[in-house]
């Protein structure tokens, strides 16, 4: 590499031909990278639903979902699988494993799995296996509002369709999913008092319809040359023709039409779904994007458009556009950006104080070259520009310095020992090119396992690692091979009347006398008393280590880190019975209280009635008629003056005195929770409960109820186990239903066409297919005498009541049956206020509490889920690889100092950071979260590249016949100014995003904070333990040696006189006795 150094100084000209190569790529780079809020992450989930129209839970569990996990287990690669089995519909959801090594393999046998299972009910549809991928994400959503309650969802629709094609004309949207729209149909509601006064049965109105409604053709017709087009036409061109549709005629010509026992409506199919925005009937559109296209452009190509939309019932309906993540993503990247900026011009400070105008000029010209390079890099990784990589270039912002301050600072240091300025920097850089080396290798050795996490918080922060490892490889490339013909090219040559300016030691370095001087000779000072008293100064800082590591319970651990958040979710749960109408009550009656929060705080109210919305990207279904999620969009937090957990408790004791007051049912349940930033990990406590019974399972969750319940600091304790609606079951006499010439089926037909309603039929109208449903009408749909009008036509034209076949029985049923690798399962959730206690605290005494449960139950297990899960895995793996990590950096100082030992001494500075990262928390007020273990295990290389030049240096001045203690405080005299500058560029580039110039990012603050004060402490044990230890080090090597020495076995020991080390020159006495040296001739005794 040297030789490439001396050709690089030689030919300035290629220098600057890579320099501007390098500026166009990178430019090119940088301008075509994309924005966006986080990062995708893939899920490695696969999920399979059947429909089952008519099952209920315990049937498609038994018929369809344990059949597909029967095949699944067959598949190597699986992780879980959970499944979900509500009324019509199976979900299986398969987690692949995430060290499977062929993960498209996995996905392709669970496919093959699924083909291979048999026996699924015949009318159950074909299983439909699709892999979650993360390939579009969602930008904002459009609101199509309704001027009130009485606007028709058809009008709704029909603006809909307008605004929907608007969306999709935009090159970048993906998708548009919709909530609320609704398939329009034509609705032919019956009158069962008029099919009795007629003697007619439902299916001869479905026929009716059905053979009515004909578009067929016939053929050609060939008449001599000719040739004509035979059709039949019958198709419904409009509700009248329906209306006038025969149903029954008689040879007199007497005819019973539709229209005398029915009437037709045009509407849309029966909501299941609610939607309601700012209190309003609403129809809402998800606008995703594709990956390739950029969030921020986008969005703000869209918006600006928004005028040329043509609203065709602007009187009824508006639109208004909400959630728009682009604000969220621009908003946050400039805030990053700020912070950036403003950790740049604090770094280019201290480079401008510490090195002078010339030199500070030199190493700050050379960070946009190094993150010129490193665009290249990230864009060739597929790297986006999001919050979390951002962080990653604020973090390496200090560190891509370091290595061109010390090359700089070595190369300037040999000048003004009167070198020759091309001399001076070859051999300046020269003898630095394998310790800044092996420092970029310690770090990438520290950084490497944070990318080979696991798990989604694995997924989601690994840019982090990335972009420092990335950044900093185009520091090292700088700093080895541009950086020494920088310095050749505008450095000035030093001369020696100069040297009055220095303090001389006796081997030629000085030390400047300005204020940096004083400092030195403070340090020198300070290291000598540390050094005589090495091993009470070990001693003592083991001393605090060990106190700083007692604060850790009082800190206290959260998984992440809470504030900064913009979203509330209120969840509602009614008793099972409750109708979507009654829903809609309470809902609105909730949206009344929330609408008292202050205009400042609350920005947009957006309401689901009758559907739980599932946390992430969990398949689970919610719906229900008696559920509902709230969803509360805050204006951002440093708009208002009371964070999002305060409001949340504010919202909690308003529902809670409005059930006393009757505003709201007391028997509705409400949850209300912040939506945190960062990746979905579950909720704080989630037990897991698995066995085969249900009536054992709930007995089981009871007894962890009741105990959460009885916790400080937990709140909102549920399980997601409910009974089903009641039931009433009809029993076939299949003896009296074979003389009545009927069926099983042909009754369980006609119920369902009385009361659900069949399609008869379908029309289309444009681009849409209008299906025509019959059914009873409204009112008989809500009397229990209407089953009795149930009339079974069999296959002799006869009708048969429903009663005289039947027998009736009510009972009740499954909402939902769960399950979890194979077992039924119930979970046991609750949220935490952090305040009081911490989701580890609580699972800890869970485990405590009911660690015999399993002796208790045999064949019942009891896991512990969300937030606990992925805190155990993501800090269990990260452990495994820090401890991989810190054997590859001993590796690699043991393969260049050549020594077993010296590796232990320039590492043991790394957990000493830990007394600062605590004391930081601890003063700051913050817990310890995954953010700042993860700074912790971080730090470790950058803590070791401060070390190995300082023992590089202490090993050269011990080679230069140096005593020991002289090595010693001389080396690290010598490198306190480039520490100094190196681990305060690193920390002042972090300030702004500490404690948030711009707007504070709270996810990545703990990072930032814990790495900062981590590395400030660990500095400062890196000037005073290091020397210290690496003294005692040489003391037990000595003493060890002397003592094999007595039993002739010699191993070369390195004695020192006693003399020579006890004494620590201070440079002022050195300058003194070589000037009597000088003048003499002889050297004072």
């Amino acid at each position: 590499m040297l030789t490439i150094i001396k050709y690089l100084i030689k030919e300035k000209l290629v220098v600057a031909l890579i320099v501007g190569l390098i500026f166009m790529i990178g430019i090119m780079s940088l301008t075509s990278l994309n924005r966006e809020a986080f990062p995708d992450v893939s899920f490695d989930m696969v999920s399979i639903m059947t429909v089952y129209p008519g099952g209920s839970p315990d049937e498609l569990e038994s018929l369809i979902t344990i059949p597909i996990e029967k095949k699944l287990r067959e598949v190597d690669g699986i992780d879980k699988v959970r499944s979900y089995n509500i009324e019509n519909v199976s979900v299986v959801a398969v987690y692949i494993d995430e060290k499977a090594s062929d993960k498209k393999q996995v996905v392709q046998e669970i496919k093959d799995a699924v083909d291979l299972v048999e026996d699924i009910p015949a009318n159950a549809e074909k299983p439909v296996v699709e892999e979650i991928k993360i390939d579009k994400t969602e930008i904002f959503y459009a609101a199509i509002v309704a001027a009130n309650d009485d606007v028709p969802f058809t009008v709704l629709r029909s603006v809909g369709d307008h605004l929907e094609d608007f969306f999709y004309d935009f090159d970048g949207v993906a998708e548009v999913q919709k909530n609320g729209f609704y398939d329009r149909e034509f609705l032919v509601e019956v009158d069962p008092d008029m099919l009795e006064k007629y003697r007619l049965g439902m299916n001869m109105v479905i026929n009716s319809v059905s053979s009515r409604n004909v578009d067929f053709p016939g053929g050609p017709l060939r008449i001599g040359d000719d040739e004509f087009v035979l059709r039949t036409k019958g198709q419904y061109n409009n509700l009248n023709e329906i209306l006038n549709t025969v149903i029954q005629s008689n040879d007199m010509g007497y005819a019973i039409r539709i229209k005398e026992i029915a009437t037709v409506k045009d509407t849309v199919e029966d909501p299941k779904i609610l939607e309601r925005y700012q209190g309003k009937k609403a129809m809402i559109f998800k606008v995703l994007k594709k990956r390739s296209a950029d969030e921020i452009v986008l969005t703000d190509k869209i918006k600006s458009s928004m005028d040329k939309f043509i609203n065709p019932r602007p009187e009824l309906v508006s639109i208004e556009l909400f959630n728009d993540t682009s604000e969220f993503t621009k908003n946050t990247i400039d805030s990053v950006i700020t912070n950036a900026v403003s950790g740049f011009i604090l770094l280019a400070l201290i480079l401008f104080l510490m090195l002078g105008t010339r030199m500070a000029t030199l190493v700050t010209a050379t960070i946009p070259l190094v993150f010129m390079v490193a665009f290249i890099g990230i864009k060739s990784a597929g790297v986006t520009i999001n919050v979390i990589s951002l962080f990653g270039f604020i973090m390496v912002l200090g560190m891509i310095v370091d290595f061109g301050i010390v090359i700089s600072e070595n190369s300037h240091r040999y000048m003004e020992m009167g070198m020759k300025k091309t001399d001076a920097v070859i051999k300046g850089s020269g003898e630095l090119v394998w310790p800044v080396t092996v420092t970029f290798l310690c770090i990438s050795a520290a950084f490497m396992p944070l990318m080979l996490l696991t798990g989604l918080m694995g997924k989601f922060i690994k840019y982090i690692p990335m972009v420092v490892m990335i950044s900093l490889t185009a520091s090292w490339i700088i700093a080895i091979f541009i950086m020494p013909t920088f310095i050749n090219i505008f450095s000035r040559e030093c001369h020696d009347e100069k040297n009055g300016a220095c303090v001389v030691l006796e081997d030629g370095e000085r030390l400047e006398k300005g204020f940096f001087g004083r400092i030195q000779l403070k340090y020198m000072a300070l290291l000598k008393a540390a050094l005589n008293r090495r091993y009470m100064t070990v001693g003592v800082l083991f001393l605090l280590l060990l106190v700083s590591l007692a604060l850790v319970p009082v800190v206290g651990f959260v998984f992440m880190p809470g504030g900064g958040s913009e979203m509330i979710e209120i969840k509602t749960y009614l008793p099972n019975s409750r109708n979507l109408q009654a829903n809609l009550k309470e809902i609105k009656a909730i949206e009344k209280i929330i609408k008292t929060l202050p205009a400042e705080e609350l920005e947009t109210v957006y309401s689901r009635v009758g559907t739980e919305v599932p946390f992430g990207l969990d398949p689970k279904p919610g719906d229900g008629t008696h559920k509902s999620t709230i969803f509360l969009y805050l204006t951002p937090e440093k708009d208002r003056t009371r964070k999002a957990a305060e409001i949340e408790t504010k919202l909690r004791d308003d529902f809670e005195n409005a059930k006393r007051q009757g505003t709201i049912s007391d028997d509705i349940r409400i949850s209300v929770k912040v939506n945190e930033n960062g990746p979905p990990v579950g909720d704080p406590v989630n037990v897991e409960i698995r066995g085969e019974d249900f009536d054992t399972l709930n007995k089981i969750s009871k007894e962890y109820m009741t105990y959460l319940k009885g916790v400080d600091g937990v709140y909102d304790v549920k399980t997601d186990f409910e009974p089903g609606k009641t039931e009433f079951r009809y029993r076939t006499d299949e003896v009296l239903a074979s003389r009545a010439k009927v069926s099983v089926r042909d009754v369980a037909t006609a119920i369902h066409v009385a009361f659900e309603g069949a399609m008869a039929t379908s029309v289309r109208d444009g681009e849409d297919e209008i299906t025509i449903r019959v059914r009873f009408n409204e009112s008989a749909r809500k009397k229990m005498k209407s089953l009795n009008d149930v009339m079974i036509s069999n296959n002799q034209g006869g009708l048969i009541p429903l009663g005289m076949i039947t027998t009736r029985q009510q009972q009740p049923g499954y909402s939902q049956i769960n399950r979890l690798d194979y077992k039924r399962i119930i979970q046991v959730k609750a949220n935490v206020d952090t305040t009081r206690t911490t989701s580890i605290r609580v699972n800890q005494a869970l485990n405590l509490k009911f660690a015999d449960i399993e002796k208790r139950y045999p064949g019942y297990f009891v896991s512990y889920g969300g937030e606990q899960e992925e805190t155990s895995e993501s800090l269990g793996e990260l452990g495994n690889y820090f401890l991989v990590a810190l054997v590859v950096i001993f590796i690699i100082l043991a393969i260049f100092f050549k020594s077993l030992m010296i590796p232990l001494v320039v590492m043991i500075a790394i957990p000493f950071s830990l007394i600062g990262v605590i004391m930081a928390l601890f003063v700051h007020g913050e817990p310890l979260c995954f953010m700042s273990v993860l700074a912790i295990f971080s730090l470790a290389g950058v803590i070791v590249s401060n070390t190995i030049t300082l023992v590089e240096f202490i090993n050269i001045k011990r080679e230069e016949n140096h005593g020991l203690v002289s090595a010693l405080a001389e080396a690290a005299v010598l490198r306190l100014r480039p520490i100094f500058l190196t681990t305060g560029t690193t920390v002042l580039g972090l300030l702004p995003s500490i404690y948030g110039v711009g707007e504070k990012n709270y996810m990545t603050a703990p990072l930032a904070l814990a790495f900062g004060y981590g590395l400030i402490f660990a500095t400062v044990i890196t000037l005073i333990l290091v020397p210290c230890f690496y003294h005692v080090a040489e003391d037990i090597k000595n003493r060890f040696s002397m003592v094999l020495a007595r039993f002739g076995i010699i191993m070369n020991p390195m004695l020192y006189t006693p003399e020579t080390d006890n004494s620590v020159p201070l440079p002022e006495i050195q300058s003194a006795e070589k000037t009597v040296e000088k003048k003499t001739g002889k050297r004072k005794k």
